[in-house]
């Protein structure tokens, strides 16, 4: 009798636990700090949208301001674009963060 109202117990937890809605929510991950204000950027993993050598991805601030950006490669080199108007090669002093997204896109 024991085993059986055990069994019991384990199907209805199983049937509970199954029906559990799992949405995934959405991943920030830290890709360092933008030189003019120091602000922190954070790359919203679920934006991520295309290839290795050519993708883009959104960015929200500490101050929860957004920042879209697009990474390709011209020349062999990898440049970026962002809704702010900025642009320029990822690997120079100008922009840790583009750094911080590009390496983490090549590394996943």
């Amino acid at each position: 009798m024991k085993k059986i109202i055990t069994m019991m117990l384990l199907a209805v937890s199983l049937i509970f636990i199954g029906s559990q809605d799992n949405q995934a929510e959405a991943a920030h991950v830290f890709v360092g700090y933008y030189q003019d204000n120091g602000d922190a950027a954070y790359l919203i993993t679920e934006s991520l949208a295309g290839g290795k050598s050519r993708f883009s991805c959104d960015v929200v601030t500490n101050r929860g301001d957004y920042v879209h950006y697009n990474f390709f490669i011209r020349g062999g080199d990898p440049y970026y674009t962002t809704s702010w108007y900025t642009e320029g090669y990822v690997y120079t002093n100008a922009s840790p963060v583009a750094v911080g997204i590009w390496e983490y896109v090549q590394r996943h």
